[in-house]
């Protein structure tokens, strides 16, 4: 009984670390400032968020969904997981961006900048790419606009 109540209060902990602070969300959407914060798992469906700077913040999980981000930074922003299905998301600088298994489905990122992120088992299924810069991209298990998959980054 005594070790159910301690994985019982160690898991709890776990999971709320993982959620994103209240304080951090009202900081984005006052100021559309909040690099180095934990936004994971946040709903920000349909909000927008135009030249947010969302830098080295945590946004795993994270609902963008249809979401306006034109010019926003997620520079080394953790985003596995991410959703920005139907996003605009164009001139946006995510250089280091850790994209793993993140939804992109017809996300628009033109322009956008996309230097050595890692785009592993991420869906950009019917995204537009029209100038975007994707130098040094990591593509494994990667579903590219057009249906096909990119496995040409695998290790």
């Amino acid at each position: 009984m005594k070790k159910m109540l301690i994985v019982l209060g160690l898991s709890m902990i776990a999971t709320t670390a993982s959620a994103y602070e209240k304080v951090y969300l009202d900081r984005l959407l006052k100021s559309l400032q909040c690099n180095y914060c934990n936004l994971s798992e946040a709903d920000l469906n349909g909000h927008e968020l135009n030249g947010a700077d969302m830098s080295e913040a945590n946004l795993k999980g994270i609902n963008l969904s249809n979401a306006k981000l034109h010019g926003v930074w997620f520079t080394h922003s953790r985003m596995q997981g991410a959703i920005l299905e139907g996003a605009t998301v164009t001139n946006a600088l995510m250089d280091y961006a850790e994209l793993n298994g993140a939804n992109l489905r017809k996300a628009n990122l033109s322009g956008a900048q996309l230097i050595f992120a890692d785009l592993t088992d991420a869906d950009l299924t019917g995204a537009k790419l029209e100038g975007a810069k994707l130098r040094g991209v990591m593509y494994c298990n990667t579903t590219m606009p057009d249906g096909e998959v990119n496995n040409s980054g695998c290790p």
